[in-house]
């Protein structure tokens, strides 16, 4: 009888060790389910914050030029400046300024390449005196 309580005992410590390998197997699949759930998201994340990021620059560099065409038209015109009219300067990137007459309108427009090195142009028209 003593032999067969021996058995129960190594059978029931198997039990426990079986269940504590459950449970072992269970918290690394749960770790696994989260580090893939996580990598997922990143993967996701990362270029949607690029893009977003490359967005705010163009949108900086445009304002930047808007309001860079908007001062040197409006001194231009002020001056009686020669027409056509073009100039250069540099922000972050080079932008072009280019004042012309079209028939009874004067063009003041500018010039840019964005980030993704997409030619960008923004005019301004002021009717002619």
């Amino acid at each position: 009888m003593h032999h067969i309580k021996r058995i129960k005992s190594f059978s029931l410590s198997d039990q426990a060790g079986y269940a504590l390998k459950r449970s072992e197997g269970f918290t690394l699949l749960e770790t696994l389910c989260a580090f893939t759930l996580l990598t997922i998201i990143t993967l996701f994340t990362l270029p949607l914050l690029t893009e977003i990021r490359t967005a705010q620059k163009d949108l900086q560099t445009e304002r930047e030029a808007i309001s860079l065409l908007h001062n040197e038209f409006f001194e231009h015109r002020i001056r009686n400046g020669p027409l056509p009219y073009t100039a250069k300067h540099q922000l972050p990137h080079e932008i072009t300024l280019v004042f012309q007459s079209e028939e009874e309108w004067i063009a003041g427009c500018v010039l840019w390449k964005n980030q993704r090195n997409e030619n960008k142009e923004f005019c301004l028209h002021e009717k002619r005196e």
